[in-house]
């Protein structure tokens, strides 16, 4: 997987970070994962037929790393905080995804329908098993078919899930908890 250039730490070490600072920033990190794991299907000759799908890859990445990080954060956070940092991230990464596929394709699914979605998928996510920080393979399992169902089984798409799986997922998700970790450490949660 291609190396981005992700920066994890604040300027003054010394302020207090709030939690919606510290989504705003996670979500910039999770923002070019996602760009970067959809990038990586197309270097490794799987062919996006449109814009439309390569923008429905990066969703269904960051759909996932909100999950995760929801998972990590979990324990981390009292109720009401927890609430502030998944609201904040969500909105964040809509953001990102909106102003990037109104770039890309000239329009955007509305911020209901992409709530909807991500939250269909946490729920279907949440059944799994996240043990020491790590999302269990009925997790990659499930993004790997959702990011296979967007691109098809063509001849040339066919092994996309199996990429995800077994490459893209794994990888992907280890710059995602790097990252997480040294933002989360500088911020003080």
């Amino acid at each position: 997987m291609q190396k981005a250039r992700i920066r994890t730490g604040w300027k003054n070490k010394q302020r207090h970070i709030s939690i919606p600072e510290f989504a705003n920033a996670l979500s910039a990190i999770i923002w070019r994962i996602s760009l970067n794991a959809a990038k990586n299907l197309h270097d490794k000759d799987f062919v996006y037929e449109n814009d439309q799908q390569r923008i429905g890859v990066i969703r269904e990445y960051l759909y996932y790393f909100i999950h995760c990080a929801d998972r990590l954060m979990f324990d981390r956070l009292e109720e009401t905080q927890r609430t502030e940092f998944l609201t904040a991230l969500c909105q964040d990464c809509f953001r990102h995804y909106r102003e990037n596929s109104t770039a890309i394709v000239g329009a955007s699914i509305s911020q209901e329908i992409f709530i909807e979605d991500l939250n269909q998928t946490m729920i279907a996510l949440s059944d799994f098993r996240f043990i020491d920080d790590t999302p269990g393979f009925e997790m990659t399992r499930l993004i790997g078919a959702r990011i296979q169902g967007i691109l098809g089984t063509s001849q040339t798409n066919k092994w996309a899930i199996d990429q995800v799986m077994d490459i893209d997922g794994p990888e992907a998700y280890d710059v995602f908890y790097k990252s997480f970790t040294r933002l989360r450490r500088s911020s003080g949660f």
